[in-house]
């Protein structure tokens, strides 16, 4: 299998432990609005507190090109909501080594998931903690 086959079968039911699975030991992620995240052990910890504030979260990619050195996902991220289901369309762009992520850096429009947050009380609390780092 690919990596990005890899990816897309860790993210249909994703937990921590799959996603980091992916990830080179000093693997530095990149997103949006945040800091960038160094290294397996932060990335497990972030993918814990992101699980954990939407439970159900999950992903389904539509393409993906890659070779040798690097990966390029299409996806879409999905969240369970009491309303329904919110759709994030993101493209991972991954840099790989002996088959890991080293380096990943989504782009998705930031502002579908803070209009998913407004208009979703039930995601607030967890949203603040989310952000402030808890």
């Amino acid at each position: 299998m690919t990596f990005s086959e890899y990816f897309a079968e860790a993210w249909s039911q994703p937990t921590p432990e799959q996603l980091v699975a992916l990830l080179h030991e000093h693997v530095v992620l990149m997103q949006p609005h945040r800091p960038p995240i160094h290294g397996k052990t932060a990335a497990l910890r972030e993918f814990t507190r992101l699980l954990h504030w939407l439970p159900g979260l999950h992903g389904a990619v539509d393409r993906f090109v890659e070779n040798d050195s690097t990966a390029f996902i299409e996806w879409r991220l999905q969240v369970p909501l009491k309303s329904g289901v919110a759709v994030i369309p993101a493209v991972d762009r991954f840099l790989l080594r002996d088959g890991l992520g080293i380096e990943r850096c989504v782009y998705f429009d930031q502002m579908l998931m803070n209009r998913m947050v407004a208009t979703n009380p039930e995601l607030w609390s967890g949203a603040l903690r989310y952000r402030l780092g808890k």
